[in-house]
């Protein structure tokens, strides 16, 4: 037990349980049970299904899967269908089975909510990371934050993406006082706030998908950061109807453009 727990992609599958285990209430214990199995239970079969038809083995550690998985459960429209979900959950594990050269070429998980857009203009709510409201908010909210934390610990200390991480949150903060006039105030809450610390912490330095090397981290984090950046103004100049979620976007990009230079 003690040697799956020092492998870090299992540490992120208890951690995103916990946040899981501490969230489930906003949704209702039921819908968010069977979100969870339906998300993870969907994204570990076809994790196991195609890598047997591209390595002609049977996966019995699918830690990555799970991990993708429980983030698809924690930032999914609730309202979507089972077949939905299973598309989403094939399209993640296809990406990251057969678009590759060597390694991943796109985050699974953003790549399987991509195809939700693609397919049905499903967009991710991100419902897990909000904040409680209520009477017993802040013990929650303050719960939330050590797991956010936690989170923190492995990607930061155990897989040193420092780069990317820092630089995406600096730079988004000062493009939004540059391009919205936002108060410095303003931009540190949209800097704290949940969403934005489990994408920057999570999936923005996925191991098998962002650089490694410190200058391409900040590279990466600001380019990611820039293009999110863009996409919105340009997005709110046109006033696009029902578009895609520029984080997923913006770090789909990133994935594609530092492929070649981690």
């Amino acid at each position: 037990m003690k040697k799956y727990l020092s492998i870090p992609k299992v540490q992120i599958v208890v951690i995103l349980f916990l946040f899981f285990l501490l969230q489930a209430s906003l949704l209702g214990i039921q819908i968010a049970f069977s979100l969870f199995a339906l998300c993870v239970g969907l994204t570990v079969f076809f994790d196991i299904v195609f890598t047997y038809l591209r390595r002609k083995v049977v996966f019995d550690k699918p830690f990555a899967a799970i991990v993708t998985g429980l983030i698809l459960t924690l930032i999914i429209d609730p309202s979507a269908t089972w077949y939905q979900i299973a598309l989403i959950a094939a399209g993640a594990m296809a990406t990251k089975n057969f678009l590759r050269v060597s390694r991943h070429i796109f985050n699974p998980a953003a790549s399987g909510l991509f195809f939700g857009w693609v397919f049905f203009k499903l967009n991710p709510s991100w419902w897990a990371a909000t904040l409680h409201r209520g009477d017993t908010a802040q013990i929650f909210n303050i719960a939330l934050y050590i797991v956010l934390f936690l989170i923190a610990l492995v990607s930061l200390r155990r897989l040193g993406k420092y780069g990317a991480v820092v630089t995406y949150v600096v730079l988004y903060g000062l493009l939004s006082i540059v391009f919205f006039s936002s108060s410095p105030a303003s931009v540190l809450q949209t800097a704290i706030a949940p969403g934005v610390l489990f994408y920057a912490l999570l999936m923005l330095p996925e191991p098998m998908t962002s650089p490694v090397k410190k200058l391409r981290q900040v590279l990466y984090g600001a380019f990611v950061a820039g293009m999110q950046m863009l996409l919105i103004v340009v997005s709110t100049k046109f006033a696009f109807a029902n578009p895609p979620d520029f984080t997923i976007i913006a770090l789909l990009l990133g994935n594609l453009l530092f492929f070649k230079y981690r």
